[in-house]
This record gives structure tokens, C-alpha cells and sequence, in this order.
């Protein structure tokens, strides 16, 4: 059982316009039982759920109801799935991961806190890059400084926008995503997920990502 106390990015999370049932799901019923080091959820069980959330304005009695309240966890940074997982579909016993359970609050922060634009030294943050990229199910993390650069560059013509460090690094983990996505390969593959991981020497599955999945992709 995890510490009841939140924490500061969990706070600023549960503030953004989501739903009271998302709140009550996230506070009453995944956090008490996550685990306090990987984040991972007790199993999920739509019938204890539905009796939670269910009030006399709406009753939760189907699964894709209370998937549906998990989808704004899920868009909120709350909670991170399986990129193998499907919402559209029943999650009865999967478990989910809380991924800001375990920010500290000096590091929240220290990326949050501030605005700044884009200039030539930045470079993404390489913890938070790799939690988020394992939450987005962006499987071939590597890049390079050629990639960096095109990122400064496109960002640096627009010296009006000011972000956080932490959405200076969202946006370029989304960024790598997308290019992924758009990336037709032609060369021999294996398919991961959602995604089709080129076997080349240049592309790298990384290993911790590979594991964060088989860790919580759920037993037959």
C-alpha cells in the first residue's frame, strides 16, 4: 500500500477539467493500493468499481463506462496503460501504472515551475523522456543530435512560445512519436504493440521500455 499523501504533480494533475468520477477513481480507488515503488495498481474489478462511482445520476454497471473514466485518467497523465491494451475492451484484472506517484516534489518543480523558450544548449530531460516515452508506448527511444536540432530549430522560429522544461520534453517525446508513426518501413520488421520496429542496426528497441511492457501486459 502506497503513501497517502499526494504529491505535487498528482495535485496538478486531479485539477485539470476531468470528471468527479475520474477523481474518486484515481483517489478512493487505484492510488490507496498502488505499489510504492513501481506505481502498478491492484487489479482492476469493474463490479467494486461501478459500486463506487455509481451515484443516483448515473450508474456504472458496464465495463466500457468505467473504461471510459480511465481514458480521462489516462489523458491527464494519471495513469499510464499497456500500449497493448485496449479501452475499448474489457481491463477485468489488468493492472494500470500511476506514474506520477513517485515524483518528488523538488523535481516537480524544477519542471514545472518555470517558462522558457527554446535555445540552442537544450536538450530534453532524459529521466522524464524515458517515463514518458513508456507511457505514450513509444518503443524505439533512441535519438540523436540531428534529431534535437530539428526540434530546436522548428521551436526557435517561434520565440513567442515559452513552456516548462517538463512540456518542453513532452513535446519532443510526442514529436519522435509521431515521426515513428509516419516512418514507412521498408525494411525487415517486427511488429511490437502498435508499432513496427525497424531490425536495422540504427534503430534500438530500448530494453527497459520492452521490460516496462512485458512487466504489465497481462497474463494468460
Amino acid at each position: 500500500m502506497t503513501n497517502n499523501t499526494m504529491n505535487q504533480a498528482e495535485l496538478a494533475a486531479l485539477k485539470q477539467p476531468i470528471s468527479h468520477y475520474a477523481r474518486v477513481l484515481y483517489c478512493l480507488y487505484l492510488r490507496p493500493n498502488a505499489h510504492d515503488i513501481t506505481g502498478a495498481t491492484a487489479p482492476i474489478k469493474n463490479k467494486a468499481i461501478g459500486e463506487l462511482l455509481s451515484d443516483p445520476h448515473t450508474r456504472f454497471t458496464q465495463g466500457r463506462q468505467i473504461n471510459n473514466v480511465i481514458s480521462e485518467l489516462v489523458e491527464a497523465g494519471l495513469v499510464a496503460i499497456n500500449p497493448k491494451t485496449d479501452l475499448s475492451r474489457s481491463i477485468q484484472d489488468q493492472r494500470l501504472v500511476l506514474p506520477l506517484l513517485n515524483i518528488k516534489d523538488d523535481k516537480f518543480e524544477a519542471l514545472h515551475n518555470n517558462t522558457i523558450s527554446m535555445h540552442l544548449k537544450w536538450l530534453p530531460d532524459q529521466l522524464l523522456y524515458k517515463e514518458l516515452a513508456a507511457m505514450v508506448g513509444l518503443l524505439a527511444t533512441d535519438y540523436d543530435l540531428e534529431d534535437v536540432g530539428e526540434f530546436i530549430t522548428y521551436w526557435m522560429g517561434r520565440p513567442q512560445s515559452r513552456f516548462t522544461p517538463f512540456q518542453w520534453t513532452q513535446k519532443f517525446v510526442l514529436q519522435r512519436k509521431q515521426a515513428a508513426q509516419r516512418h514507412n518501413v521498408k525494411n525487415t520488421s517486427m511488429v511490437i504493440g502498435s508499432q513496427q520496429i525497424s531490425t536495422k542496426a540504427n534503430v534500438i528497441v530500448d530494453e527497459k521500455a520492452r521490460e516496462l511492457v512485458n512487466k504489465y501486459q497481462p497474463k494468460s
